[in-house]
């Protein structure tokens, strides 16, 4: 999911859905066209290719070999960002209208023997993806939305190929150590409160995340502030990217 559909996810989808954040996000997502709308917005853009870039500096993708799942990819605006340094990358959503988008994009931007999709609810079941196994998993601007970051956590790491990492990328906690929260981003942090379908209202702390990644299997935790996102008059948060690698094969 981009940082453009992190920002417009947070409107009310459907009250009494808030423990069924699937539902709610699927509701909403293939109903909305304000997400679509936003997908070359230059705010939107450039935090994309912050990702990209930090991605770059954390794995040396191979784009003779290199292959990669983007969990919640939304329309592929965070997936487009690395696309063009792997072989191939598979986007994954629950959404098929932001899938469509997804499609319409990689072949606009000529990315579309890179990029493929599939509209489906990851369980954690044998034979989800074909069985695929991939070198990276990536989730962007997603994790704040789900009921059970653990086992989504799980869930992913299932598909990471020994010495695989996992990517996520996503609103820091503002007691994150050493990144004093500005009082802005403290309020648009708290102000997640009064929104029923985000599950995680206050973002995510760096002992929070080595929790998650080491419970699922991880080694070589890393997490690190990424940057300051601003739209005016509408929302400004902090992000990080953490970072964890699935033990190789003894």
């Amino acid at each position: 999911m981009s940082i453009s559909e992190h920002h417009h996810h947070h409107h009310d989808v459907a009250h009494g859905q808030s423990h069924d954040y699937a539902k709610a996000n699927k509701a909403y997502f293939n109903s909305s066209d304000v997400v679509t709308e936003l997908d070359d917005h230059p705010v939107f853009v450039e935090f994309a290719n912050t990702v990209g870039a930090a991605l770059r500096d954390t794995y040396p993708f191979d784009p003779n070999s290199s292959t990669a799942l983007d969990f919640a990819c939304g329309t592929g605006l965070s997936t487009r960002s690395y696309a063009p340094y792997v072989k191939s990358v598979l986007g994954v959503d629950i959404s098929q209208k932001m899938l469509d988008q997804y499609i319409r994009q990689a072949h606009a931007k000529g990315l579309a023997d890179k990029m493929s999709c599939v509209c489906t609810e990851l369980k954690g079941v044998e034979g989800e993806l074909d069985g695929a196994k991939f070198d990276v998993v990536t989730c962007v601007m997603a994790y704040h939305h789900f009921g059970s970051v653990p086992e989504i956590t799980s869930i992913l790491v299932r598909f990471l190929k020994p010495n695989g990492m996992l990517v996520v990328v996503d609103i820091e906690a503002p007691s994150i150590p050493g990144k004093a929260p500005t009082d802005v981003n403290s309020l648009v942090v708290e102000g997640l409160q009064d929104l029923d379908h985000v599950a995680h209202k206050r973002g995510f702390k760096i002992t929070e995340m080595k929790e998650l990644f080491e419970g699922a299997g991880l080694v070589s935790f890393d997490m690190k502030h990424l940057t300051h996102v601003k739209v005016e008059g509408k929302f400004e948060v902090d992000t990080f990217l953490a970072v964890g690698f699935r033990p190789g094969e003894k």
